[in-house]
């Protein structure tokens, strides 16, 4: 069983064992008089135990994945559990026994429903530290969450022992007084660290303060006029699409869906004018992947200011790296992209190889997912022994997978980056995280290759030789490529430390307040943005980030303005081709180590790219020192980063 199954166990084991251990002194509390109850009780209060022995096991079990994993519960939520368990034993037990044997029992009912029912709260102590606390354990959490155990004890036992209402009521306002405070303290965090992000021009970086005459504003990070750029002109705009299938969707595009694919060579400078035709909450473009100055980032509120309708703003930038990319709106980034604010962008080496070249990005507009442009399933005539390059994006929130079938195929690059080393395959689907990118080539044979993704059969693409037919049966439930064991490693040495900055990434899931209000949010070391410290760093440094995954849900986890370098996963090293990623997706209970060069000084934004998660929360900074932003989350502009 993995580890993310026992933990989701032990999570089970607290709800159960609460209920026990309550039902237990509910039974005494009411059947005091009655034959089966001592009998009765004895019986949850022996399961009762059993589940904190069980998650005693379970934490033992766990902590070889990483003390991330169970540091609430082993400082905290099993403590408590083990002692109000043992002080129920104590003092219910022999009474208990007595009762069976018809013996008097000087122990009062009271007493004994109340160690009881105190040992259900301490189980469900474990729900608390896993839904709210979470990780890192902080002394205010652990000490509000006692002294509300205390409180509910000491009401319990008010209660049960007829003490005057004044009592029972004077410990009931402690309580909740008790609880306003640790909310209180939480919401007030909250509102000191956006009234501090403000302050420090949205960003919300807690880096090292700088003299402001050294500060470099982002808006100066950006790239100089050059004769004849390649000039692009996006118009965002809401429209109503034509689909091939004949159906017809309402969208936010950049003048058509996708947005106009740009094709450039490598070395161009790339000068696209984005303009806002009509949609409210402003738009910008971001250039996925590509590793921009950071004043071309596309971030509204840090590297520029939303567009708003009627207005406009220019990128530039040099195509550097060849490789498959991908650009969207990072304003409102979760409404944007999914209603349609993405396109394609492709650089070519300046000599390209003569081949069929398609770019295929995969979006889903609620019930309808699109290949390209198209809701159905397309073909194409192809010459057999001619060389075919398949780019496949995943502009999804959510992981996509792809078959290839009727020829064997390499995956040649990842997010941009050449493979070393890529070897044929078959028979073998592709998991693309949301965000990323691959390659594939494949020579075309003298029958037909099909293209699918599982997460929408009914369409795709289908090459076929003139004359022929496209494959009457594609396989699927195939076995996942795993990139760690596949093609040839290449020296990375630049990159194998010692390491000037190291930071973990811990991700979760907890209660927090969120722009004021308490939500389920998407935390990072235990906080929300802009709550979250940035990994602070100084051009040329070399940085190792450890990144955690303690929930459910998977975390494409993507850096801007840099790839970094992926380490291991788990304790275990890429055996294969070195694997250079903007998008790596960490699963449940994962561990991922990755590199990179600080090279690209900026203020940067690494979030999660299920942009749903980062709108909650997942959202931090790598900030270089040195640099400032001129602006602000909110603002005349709205700008919404997330």
């Amino acid at each position: 069983m993995s580890h993310q199954s026992l933990l989701g166990l032990d999570l089970a084991l607290c709800v159960v064992g609460a209920a026990l251990w309550l039902a237990s002194g509910i039974v005494v509390a009411r059947n005091s008089a009655s034959r089966w109850g001592p009998r009765l009780t004895l019986g949850f209060a022996l399961l009762g135990t059993l589940t904190v022995v069980g998650r005693i096991l379970i934490v033992i079990a766990v902590r070889e994945a990483g003390w991330w994993f169970i540091e609430e519960k082993a400082l905290l939520a099993l403590p408590v559990a083990a002692l109000t368990a043992l002080v129920a034993l104590v003092i219910a037990v022999p009474p208990l026994v007595r009762r069976t044997r018809r013996r008097p029992v000087s122990v009062p009912p009271a007493r004994v429903a109340t160690a009881l029912l105190a040992a259900g709260y301490g189980s469900a102590v474990g729900v608390v530290t896993t839904l709210i606390t979470g990780y890192p354990l902080t002394l205010f959490a652990a000490l509000s969450v006692l002294v509300l155990l205390v409180l509910l004890i000491a009401i319990t036992a008010a209660v049960l022992s007829d003490r005057p209402p004044r009592t029972i009521g004077g410990l009931a306002a402690l309580a909740v007084l008790a609880l306003l405070a640790s909310a209180g303290y939480g919401w007030l965090g909250t509102a000191a660290g956006v009234t501090a992000a403000s302050a420090s021009h949205g960003h919300g970086i807690a880096a090292a303060p700088v003299e402001p005459e050294a500060s470099v504003s982002v808006a100066d990070i950006r790239t100089a006029q050059t004769e004849n750029p390649v000039r692009v002109t996006l118009e965002a705009q809401q429209q109503r699409v034509q689909l091939p299938s004949g159906a017809s969707l309402d969208v936010w595009s950049y003048g058509s869906v996708p947005g106009q694919p740009i094709v450039v060579h490598q070395g161009d400078t790339v000068e696209v004018e984005l303009r806002n035709r009509d949609i409210e909450g402003g738009v910008t473009v971001h250039w996925h992947g590509v590793d921009v100055p950071n004043g071309e980032d596309g971030v509204a509120g840090v590297t520029q200011n939303a567009v708003l309708p009627g207005r406009s703003f220019t990128y530039r930038f040099v195509a550097e790296d060849t490789g498959t990319y991908w650009y969207h709106t990072h304003q409102h980034s979760a409404e944007g992209v999914r209603r349609g604010l993405y396109g394609t962008l492709v650089v070519l080496p300046v000599a390209a190889p003569a081949q069929v070249d398609l770019t295929l990005p995969l979006h889903t507009f609620g019930e309808t997912t699109l290949l390209g442009g198209s809701d159905q399933r397309d073909t194409m005539e192809v010459v057999p022994g001619q060389p075919v390059r398949l780019r496949l994006i995943n502009t999804d929130q959510v992981p996509r997978w792809f078959t290839v079938a009727g020829a064997p195929f390499r995956v040649v690059a990842v997010d941009g980056r050449d493979l070393s080393g890529p070897t044929d395959v078959a028979d073998q689907a592709l998991r693309i995280p949301a965000g990323g990118r691959y390659d594939v080539q494949l020579t075309m044979p003298d029958s037909a290759v099909a293209l699918r993704t599982t997460s929408a059969p009914e369409i795709g693409l289908d090459l076929i030789a003139p004359g022929g037919r496209a494959l009457a049966d594609v396989p699927s439930g195939l076995p996942e490529l795993d990139l760690f064991t596949y093609g040839t490693p290449a020296a990375t040495s630049d990159m194998d430390g010692p390491y000037d900055v190291t930071d973990t990434l811990v991700l979760d899931r907890a209660m927090r307040f969120m722009n004021g209000l308490p939500g389920f949010g998407y935390t990072v070391n235990g906080a929300v943005y802009p709550l979250i410290p940035a990994t602070e760093v100084s051009e040329g440094d070399l940085v190792h980030l450890t990144v955690v995954n303690r929930g459910t849900d998977t975390h494409p986890m993507h850096p801007h303005g840099h790839h970094v370098l992926v380490l291991s996963r788990n304790g275990v090293a890429p055996t294969g081709s070195p694997l250079w990623l903007d998008t790596f997706d960490v699963q449940p209970g994962e561990v991922w180590e990755v590199a990179l060069r600080a090279d690209n000084p900026g203020i940067w934004m690494d979030h999660c790219h299920n942009l749903d998660h980062a709108a909650e929360g997942m959202l931090l900074h790598l900030a270089y020192a040195g640099v400032a932003s001129p602006f602000e989350h909110g603002g005349p502009a709205g700008n919404q980063p997330e």
